[in-house]
């Protein structure tokens, strides 16, 4: 569990480089962490890759905000639904990778053929049942998939990521969306064989 100020420093960061790295763009997405105090989050229809620590806010297990004066995201109770559901996770990064997101849109599996260095990041990826953004329906489908698992495709909406620290949930995501590469690379050989 991470201190309070390393949290909120931990959390902008992770904000940046998902900015950065296309992960999500403009206000998508949102991160959280398990501190001593309850559940920092992300707020609402802010872009996270431009996060200050005024902009973070403290929740607890019910969603109720304990510190900060933005709205928080609306997908909090998401968030807040897969703590419960997978007691080991201290971290939650939720995007929208465009090249993972699509095997969401599609509803297609990840694991079948990911690379094994994909497989060691991440584990286990599971596929959510649909439910609307923001939704009481999301929040259940992804509790659902997620124990057991590094990544959880939410399906037409992103993926959401799990970790035993911030970084970790990070660094899942950018694995997730590296495998999605590759598999997408993968198919595109197989239509069009080298030398034909």
């Amino acid at each position: 569990m991470h201190e309070l100020t390393q949290a909120k420093a931990l959390m902008i960061e992770a904000g940046r480089r998902l900015w950065q790295r296309g992960l999500i763009a403009a206000s998508d997405g949102n991160i959280s962490c398990r501190v001593a105090e309850g559940f920092l989050i992300t707020p609402s229809g802010l872009a996270k890759g431009f996060l200050t620590e005024e902009d973070l806010l403290l929740v607890d297990e019910r969603g109720r905000v304990l510190a900060g004066s933005r709205r928080p995201s609306i997908e909090t109770g998401m968030h807040l639904a897969v703590y419960r559901a997978c007691p080991e996770a201290q971290a939650l990064v939720h995007a929208h990778p465009p090249l993972a997101t699509a095997f969401a849109l599609t509803g297609q599996d990840m694991e079948r053929n990911a690379p094994d260095e994909v497989k060691l990041q991440l584990g286990r990826v599971a596929m959510a049942e649909y439910g609307a953004a923001g939704s009481p329906e999301l929040a259940e489908n992804a509790a659902a998939a997620a124990p057991g698992t590094g990544a959880v495709l939410l399906r037409r909406h992103g993926a959401l990521t799990l970790g035993r620290d911030l970084e970790q949930a990070l660094f899942r995501m950018e694995a997730l969306e590296q495998a999605a590469k590759m598999l997408l690379a993968a198919r595109l050989f197989t239509l069009s064989p080298a030398g034909e």
